[in-house]
Formats: structure tokens, C-alpha cells, sequence
């Protein structure tokens, strides 16, 4: 039940494709009679009986092949699975009841449910650290109002003018609210998130528990954080007219967590509470809410391990038994034994059998291990890198350190980092990697020095990309794309090193300007003085032009 709940169809264009089989179904059935009726002779007739069976099961089967490889690329999927994710970072959503059952005072302080929220939730922006904001506004609708961002002020703005005039929607639906924010939130991000409602629990709806069993599939922690007092106040509505009563409902949110938890874990079995309430009023509940993000690892970043549920694709599923279904049409074509048939070539059909035989045991036997790096690759190569980073992570945890699986595994998981931007991340797991070792392929070595390379090269390390990339040309010399980049990372060192020299040349002739050589002066004041010299000379020879010349 739970697995046809989940069932879905990513390209659901692609099954046109089985009704292919039709024309091809017409063209086979139309040769099988035509060679009957060619066929006189009794025992001829007979004969053919073995073979028409075994032409009808070829085709059987290469029916079922099409079907399976169309059911294959039609991106099908059911049932569901608890992913491991490695998250880097957080994001926290903040979720704002603006109703207009929020407007009502509660005793003592008669401060409306909505200033409290104000005060409450300006603190929590000005606290925490190293998190990125979004705000989602919930009444009769949900609507995200900033998206994510690291920009307090703009957190701080929308708070401040928080008003049921907001939005023109009627009523209150915080489920509604709940899934603007799923929907703002990014598909593939390498940051936890984390949803918190700041509400009183009215709501005019009642599709609440429906919202958070979506939050529990993409593995969202929600907190309901509660305004107001169970005692009942009585408020206007928005007609303007109507007087209603309302009050806090926290009995209620918190039976619908637990009655949401306890499905979630009876469904996915998750081991993690995904739903839970908080108290405005009680001393630690700014405290509750801080510490789900402030988990960090020695380096002292956020790093956290979550798991999301996510649909399980079949594509490996169909795909293998297209294969399969394809190399027993192979095998049932080969068995006829007909006297209409050529008889010759018996040795290489029957190397053909074994043959197939072999691939099919070969395709039945294949390791969890390996199906689970192709599903993972399959995944990277769609852009789906939350899917590929488990796959990658469940092999790291399944394989011992020296088997080629982990090796690889451990390669892909580091590709998987750069691709989501975690150049760290991505480092450290290329270090695991036995990368002296011969035993490992050229091909695996090289390309993680490469990627090393590549790192160091974004940051402008020129002198260490260099290095791997000699090392990925030393392990696999065929790697034209580590000769490229070596070639550029030469160049950018000469460019530097000439930039250097040049600046430091400028400064040199700046350091001449300012303090000027004596020599240089003492020889320049001996040049003035000896042209003023001949200069003399030469006014005197003018002023005797008139003396005879002997």
C-alpha cells in the first residue's frame, strides 16, 4: 500500500513508446505465415511446430525487453527509502501566522500574540550565526515573502511590519504556509533545513497533518512555536463585524506531531523526530530552538548527518530485466532442433548458449555494491546529487578500505562535493584515497589527482595544481585534459612571477626617485660646471673677434 502511495512517473511521454510493439508484433506474425504456408511436406509440418514455439517465445521476450526498457526511461518509481545526506551549513525558514487571531491580547501583559511573535523572532535572527534566513507569511494562504538570504536587516524589516493586512487572503492555513516553504527551499542543497512556525494553533482547514507528512519525506525538521494563553479571547474578525473567540491550541499541535511522528516512523522508520512544540512562555524555548543548528564538528563548522525519504527509482530495476529479457530471447532462439533449419555452425551456436548463459549469470549475480555505484552515477549524471551522495556514502559504509569498490566510491562521493561546491569536503575525501598505491587503476588515480589539481587551481595555488596535474600525467599519460591545465598553470606562474618582478622593479626606480645616488650627483654638478666652462670660453672668443688672425 504504502509503495503504490509513492508511485510515480517522472516522463510519463515515454510509455507511448510500448505501442511500438504493435506494428512489429504485425510484421512477425505475418512472416511465421507466410513460411507456413510455404511448408508441403508433413514431416516438414511438424518440424515446424518446435520451431513456431520457439520464434514465439523469442518474440515473447523481446516484447517484454521493449516494455521493461521503456518502463526503464519513463523514470518510474515507488516505494521509498531513508537516505543518509551529509549537510554543511543551515537554513531555518521562518514560517508567520499572520491572522487575525494573532491580533488578539492575552492577559497579563495585553501584548497581542503578533508583537510577541516580533520580539521573539527578532531575537532569534539577531543570535544566530552563520545561518541563512527565509520568511514565509501563512494565513488563508501561504506566500514567501524573502528568500533565502544571510541578510539580517532584510530578516528584521519583515518582522517589524508584520500585519494580517499582508496578505488579502481569508482565513488561517498553516499547512498552506508549511508548503510555500518547501517549495521555496532549493532542491539539491548541501544546507540542513530547518522550518519553525511561529502560531497560535488556529486554523480554519485542518490540512496541518497532511503538510508535515511532506516535510517528513524530504527529512525537514518543523517546530510549531506557540503565542498566546489557552484561555479564551475574544477578537473582530476580518469581516470587521463578527466577534470570534480563539485561544492557543497547543494540545492540539502537539497530538499532531506526535500522531505525525509516529506515522512517519512506522512508514520510513525514521528514528529521528521530525515535528515537535514549543512553548513561547518557557525559559528554554529560544534554547530548543538554537541547539538543532548549533550541532558542529571539531572544526567547529555546522556538519550534521540527516536522512530525507525520497521515491525509489526503478530504472536499474527495469533496465536489468530488459537485459535479461533480451538475452533469454537470444536463448530460445537457439534452442530449435528443425530439419528445415541449417544444421551447420552447431559449435558456434552453442558457444552462443554459454555465452548467454554466462552474461545472464553474470547480470543476476551482480554486487549490491556495484549496482549501488551505477544508481549513484546514474543520479549524478541527472543532477541529482542529494540521491548520488547516498548512494556513494551507503558503498563507503558497505565495502572494506581496501576493496576497488570503496576506492571508488570514496572518488565519486569527492566529485559529487565538487559538484555541490564543497571544495573541502571534496579534498578530504580524495585524501582517503590510496593514490601511491599501484594496485589501484591509472584511470582512478589519475582523476583524482586531476580533481585535486582542479581544487588547488580555483584558489589560485598555482604551484600545487601544477604538481597533481604532473602526477595525474604520471599515472595515465593519456590524460590530455591534466596536460592542458599543467600547461596553463605554468603559464599563470611565469605571468606571476613576471607581475612580481615587474612591481618590484617599479618600486626600486620609486626607492631612486626618493633617495637619488651621490655619485650620480657629484658626476652631474662636474657636468654643469664644465659646460658653464666652455660656455665662457665661447662668449670670450666672440668678444676678440677683431684681433688679427696669424
Amino acid at each position: 500500500m504504502d509503495a503504490l502511495s509513492s508511485f510515480s512517473v517522472g516522463k510519463p511521454h515515454v510509455l507511448f513508446a510500448i505501442f511500438l510493439i504493435l506494428p512489429a508484433l504485425i510484421f512477425v506474425i505475418a512472416k511465421i505465415r507466410k513460411f507456413e504456408k510455404s511448408i508441403s511436406a508433413q514431416e516438414n509440418k511438424n518440424a515446424f511446430k518446435s520451431l513456431k514455439l520457439s520464434l514465439t517465445l523469442r518474440t515473447l521476450f523481446r516484447c517484454l525487453a521493449w516494455i521493461a526498457s521503456v518502463l526503464a526511461f519513463a523514470e518510474i518509481s515507488f516505494g521509498s527509502k531513508k537516505i543518509p545526506v551529509h549537510k554543511s551549513g543551515s537554513n531555518v525558514t521562518f514560517v508567520f501566522d499572520i491572522s487575525y487571531s494573532m491580533l488578539a491580547k492575552d492577559a497579563p501583559s495585553r501584548l497581542s500574540r503578533l508583537d510577541a511573535v516580533k520580539i521573539y523572532a527578532s531575537s532569534l535572527v539577531e543570535n544566530l550565526s552563520s545561518t541563512s534566513f527565509s520568511a514565509v507569511l501563512a494565513k488563508g494562504d501561504g506566500f514567501a515573502a524573502v528568500s533565502e538570504t544571510e541578510d539580517k536587516n532584510a530578516m528584521l524589516n519583515l518582522i517589524e511590519n508584520l500585519s494580517p493586512h499582508l496578505m488579502t487572503s481569508q482565513g488561517s492555513s498553516l499547512a498552506r504556509g508549511i508548503e510555500a516553504a518547501i517549495t521555496s527551499l532549493p532542491s539539491h542543497s548541501a544546507k540542513s533545513q530547518y522550518i519553525w512556525v511561529f502560531t497560535d494553533g488556529d486554523e480554519t482547514d485542518n490540512l496541518l497533518e497532511k503538510s508535515l507528512d511532506k516535510t517528513h519525506r524530504f527529512g525537514i525538521p518543523v517546530t510549531f512555536v506557540g503565542f498566546g494563553s489557552e484561555k479564551e479571547s475574544e477578537i473582530i474578525a476580518g469581516d470587521g463585524k463578527t466577534k470570534v473567540n480563539t485561544a492557543l491550541r497547543a494540545n492540539r499541535l502537539k497530538k499532531i506531531c506526535e500522531a505525525s511522528n509516529e506515522k512517519s516512523g512506522r512508514i520510513h522508520t525514521m528514528s529521528k523526530e521530525k515535528a515537535s512544540y514549543v512553548d513561547s512562555q518557557s525559559q528554554s524555548s529560544a534554547w530548543q530552538l538554537m541547539s538543532q543548528i548549533k550541532q558542529k564538528n571539531n572544526d567547529g563548522e555546522e556538519n550534521t548527518l540527516s536522512y530525507e525519504i525520497q521515491n525509489v527509482r526503478r530504472h536499474s530495476f527495469f533496465l536489468l530485466f530488459a537485459v535479461i529479457f533480451l538475452m533469454l530471447s537470444f536463448i530460445v532462439g537457439e534452442l530449435k532442433i528443425s530439419p528445415i533449419l541449417n544444421k551447420k555452425n552447431t559449435g558456434k551456436k552453442s558457444a552462443f548458449l554459454i555465452l548467454n548463459f554466462s552474461l545472464l549469470l553474470f547480470l543476476l549475480s551482480c554486487s549490491s555494491e556495484r549496482k549501488e555505484l551505477l544508481e549513484g552515477s546514474w543520479a549524478w549524471y541527472e543532477g541529482k546529487y542529494t540521491a548520488a551522495t547516498a548512494d556513494f556514502l551507503n558503498v563507503v559504509q558497505d565495502t572494506s578500505e581496501d576493496s576497488l569498490s570503496h576506492e571508488y566510491a570514496i572518488f565519486d562521493l569527492s566529485t559529487t562535493y565538487l559538484a555541490l561546491g564543497e571544495s573541502e569536503a571534496a579534498l578530504d575525501r580524495l585524501s582517503e584515497i590510496r593514490l601511491e598505491s599501484e594496485d589501484l587503476p591509472k584511470e582512478l588515480r589519475s582523476a583524482a589527482f586531476y580533481n585535486m589539481g582542479m581544487i588547488y587551481a580555483r584558489r589560485s595555488d598555482y604551484n600545487k595544481a601544477a604538481q597533481f596535474f604532473k602526477k595525474a600525467i604520471l599515472a595515465n599519460q593519456k590524460n590530455m585534459n591534466a596536460k592542458i591545465n599543467l600547461e596553463l598553470c605554468e603559464r599563470e606562474i611565469v605571468q606571476k612571477q613576471a607581475n612580481e618582478a615587474q612591481a618590484q622593479m617599479q618600486g626600486v626606480n620609486e626607492e631612486k626617485q626618493k633617495h637619488p645616488d651621490m655619485k650620480n650627483e657629484i658626476f652631474n654638478l662636474i657636468r654643469e660646471s664644465e659646460g658653464k666652462k666652455w660656455r665662457n670660453m665661447s662668449d670670450g672668443g666672440e668678444k676678440n673677434n677683431d684681433v688679427i688672425d696669424y
